[in-house]
């Protein structure tokens, strides 16, 4: 039972990360110059380009938030669907009452002391840090709760387990739920350790902005519904006759993999096709990248803008819509790990967009003052880019080859 609900529960995963993607366009000209002297003066200013302030890696600075996991039991499953939507509601409420009281503070500490934004990390005091810990923990246990009451919905719709509690759970939205509670986790220990607000206001509207885009972003009764008319009508088979039933066992047996799940290697084609086309268009963009070059008693530069990146998110949400799709049809057992790969390389694949239209965002201020630093940065997010979209799926080729050489 466990090893059936591994596999099941990795599968579960919903295409929450693209759902957070930027939309904007930045308008961005694509040569900036400026002037010798400045470019010089840059060359040698040996201070790094202040980070993006959700990466919590640039400050060297580790996380406490906790992926979810499948290490449980069918009692662990029967007792989250028992008892577990107090304890999901009671993260999010919560977070939200910290949210408002950090903010609130910040305010009142920064009027008092008459604080510049440089001086930001002064209203991050030790027990702000101490309670966004705290939070952190309740975060990563309710998200481990919601992700065990997913897995419990589903296996007990498609798999006949017979869990009491769950025909009021849907179990795309609360898993999609259990990840924005672990994004928004993330986004309050990220914002103890940032350093590269640029304004009190985008200071103050950091969090609240978080949390409505992830804590907020799907309601709890939209997850686990109080009502219990949800309940499928049982479906009553057609009588059928032994020597029909044997024909059709025949038939079934006869069949390829990919004749057997039409459904599923439609959906390994897309997830291929998508990280191939990733592949190539961050290949494209990066070299739009350049370093300055003189010109005319100027120096100038070339790089893109966040519009340009609408394919990336366009391919990257073809993942974790199919991602999300495979909950609803069967798959060979050996695409299992391809799966879960994918859905492991969709979430590299949209932090990394996140960030790269951070730093594109204000990317000629930054390549001014250390212009060998923000292109080598930019370069970088597309090199993770394209490194994850050649991630091997395990089982795919395996999958690939029952479909016939027509599939290539």
């Amino acid at each position: 039972m466990r090893w059936v609900i591994g596999i099941l529960a990795v599968i579960l995963i919903g295409g929450s990360y693209f759902l957070g993607m930027h939309a904007k366009s930045s308008q961005v000209k694509k040569e900036t110059p400026i002037t010798e002297s400045k470019a010089e003066k840059t060359k040698k200013n040996d201070t790094p380009v202040e980070s993006d302030p959700r990466d919590l890696a640039s400050f060297g600075h580790g996380t406490n938030v906790k992926q979810t996991n499948n290490d449980f039991s069918p009692e662990d499953i029967q007792n989250a669907l028992d008892t577990g939507k107090p304890v999901v509601e009671k993260a999010i409420s919560s977070t939200t009452e910290l949210v408002n009281s950090i903010v609130k503070e910040q305010k009142e500490m920064k009027e008092a002391e008459q604080l510049r934004i440089k001086d930001f990390q002064k209203t991050v005091t030790q027990d702000v840090r101490d309670r966004v810990d705290a939070q952190v923990e309740m975060l990563n246990e309710a998200a481990q709760i919601a992700h065990m009451m997913a897995a419990g919905s589903y296996m007990a719709k498609n798999e006949d387990v017979p869990f009491t509690n769950a025909e009021n759970v849907i179990a795309e939205k609360l898993e999609t739920l259990s990840q924005n509670l672990l994004d928004m986790a993330y986004s309050l220990e990220t914002y103890t350790v940032a350093k590269s607000f640029e304004t009190w206001n985008e200071a103050e509207s950091y969090l609240p902005n978080r949390e409505e885009k992830s804590l907020l972003a799907i309601p709890i009764n939209e997850a686990i519904i109080n009502s219990s008319s949800i309940i499928d009508q049982p479906v009553i088979a057609e009588p059928v006759t032994e020597e029909g039933n044997t024909n059709n066992e025949s038939a079934i047996a006869d069949q390829t993999d990919a004749e057997k799940y039409p459904e599923a290697i439609t959906s390994v084609f897309k997830i291929s096709e998508a990280m191939n086309a990733i592949y190539v268009e961050a290949d494209e963009l990066q070299k739009k990248f350049t370093p300055y070059k003189k010109k005319d008693g100027f120096s100038q530069f070339e790089y893109i803008s966040v519009d340009d990146l609408k394919d990336l998110y366009k391919f990257d949400a073809t993942i974790a819509n199919e991602i999300t799709a495979s909950t609803h049809f069967e798959a060979p057992d050996y695409t299992t790990n391809g799966f879960t790969q994918a859905m492991e390389s969709h979430r590299i694949i949209i932090k990394e967009l996140d960030q790269l239209s951070l730093l594109l965002e204000d990317y000629p201020e930054d390549f001014q003052k250390d212009p060998d630093g923000t292109l080598m940065k930019a370069k970088s997010h597309f090199e993770r880019i394209k490194d994850t979209a050649q991630t091997e799926l395990l089982g795919f080729e395996k999958f690939f080859e029952t479909a016939g050489p027509e599939a290539n």
